[in-house]
């Protein structure tokens, strides 16, 4: 077990600049600082900051989520799965920041460094929220958190000119149809449908009255599927599994980012995660389907052995893929797969 502090925490993509009442997400690198080996770290809010009946922890009116089906904190992974690491290495972790409050601010949040299950020092780290200001519908990449500033005069335009959409998502938790009777979320732009989205039994899905969804709308410029550059409404819509009572369910966080096309009102293209890639799917369509399908995922390390009970990848059936990313937890890695920067 390293003596004293055995990892280094920095923020990677100024990600600590978040804004009121949407999700952001928070990255940092973490360094193997110690001379030894690190089998397994966590990063964790202490135990007053921890959210009563819920994995995740809360920090006055700033929320702070992590997923991957840890329960005790966010765990630092190396791509392929791995956990150990080696004396001079770096990993990445990757949190959920969700304020919900009506004014500018700067939000202390300490996190404790557990090796294992012993804790051996504390990360401190500031948030600057802000609130009513434009550069919030710059969209950020999910992985690469980057806020463009030379999007800010597109967004000033677009959303004087159009104003902002209205995004409605709603949730059925018994839908009957010819397949059988499951949970189903639709999602309408402007008062359209343009998505549904639908669980299997086992996909964690089928407790959708405890499920919580946020939605945000940002603008983005992209390819067309035709290859030419043009900019987008994008309704990026969260799925967080965090209730403690759901016990065959464990701490997740799943997204669903539909990239509308202005002109056509159709989904050009579609953005979720597979397993800590991001992965685009081609359209148009008028309305994507989508499926949280179920499953079990082990991973494997050294002197570990997990299984995740309920694994919720989302999955359009009626889009193609048109690209995955490389792996979000190589920390020399830009990850993204439609941006332009």
């Amino acid at each position: 077990m390293p003596k004293g502090m055995p990892i280094s925490a920095s923020v990677e993509d100024n990600s600590d600049l978040v804004f009121a009442n949407r999700v952001s997400t928070l990255k940092l690198r973490i360094r193997n600082v110690s001379k030894e080996v690190i089998p397994r770290v966590y990063l964790t809010p202490p135990s007053e900051y921890w959210e009563e009946n819920e994995v995740k922890g809360r920090y006055e009116d700033v929320q702070l989520i992590w997923g991957g089906g840890v329960s005790k904190g966010c765990l630092v992974m190396l791509p392929g799965d791995r956990t150990e690491l080696e004396p001079g290495n770096e990993g990445v972790a990757y949190f959920l920041v969700y304020p919900q409050c009506r004014r500018s601010k700067e939000v202390s949040v300490p996190l404790n460094v557990l090796v294992d299950d012993e804790q051996t020092g504390r990360v401190n780290l500031k948030l600057k929220v802000v609130w009513g200001d434009p550069r919030a519908y710059v969209y950020r990449p999910r992985y690469t958190p980057l806020l463009n500033e030379s999007m800010l005069p597109l967004v000033r335009r677009v959303v004087e000119e159009y104003g902002v959409p209205d995004v409605e998502t709603r949730v059925w938790p018994l839908d009957i149809s010819s397949t059988g009777v499951r949970p189903k979320v639709e999602i309408l732009f402007e008062g359209m449908r343009v998505a549904v989205i639908t669980g299997d039994v086992g996909s964690g899905f089928m407790h959708v009255s405890k499920i919580r969804v946020h939605r945000d709308v940002f603008v983005a410029e992209g390819p067309s599927p035709e290859g030419l550059r043009r900019w987008y409404w994008v309704a990026r819509v969260w799925f967080f599994w965090l209730d403690r009572s759901v016990f065959d369910e464990v701490p997740d966080a799943e997204r669903v980012e539909l990239w509308i096309n202005p002109d056509t009102e159709k989904v050009d293209w579609l953005v979720t995660d597979a397993h800590w890639k991001e992965v685009a799917y081609r359209g148009p369509v008028e309305c994507a389907e989508v499926k949280i399908t179920s499953g079990v995922r082990g991973i494997f390390s050294a002197k570990i052995a997990r299984l995740v009970r309920s694994y919720h990848p989302p999955q359009p059936v009626n889009m193609r893929i048109y690209r995955a990313s490389d792996d979000s937890r190589d920390p020399r890695l830009k990850v993204f797969t439609l941006q332009y920067f």
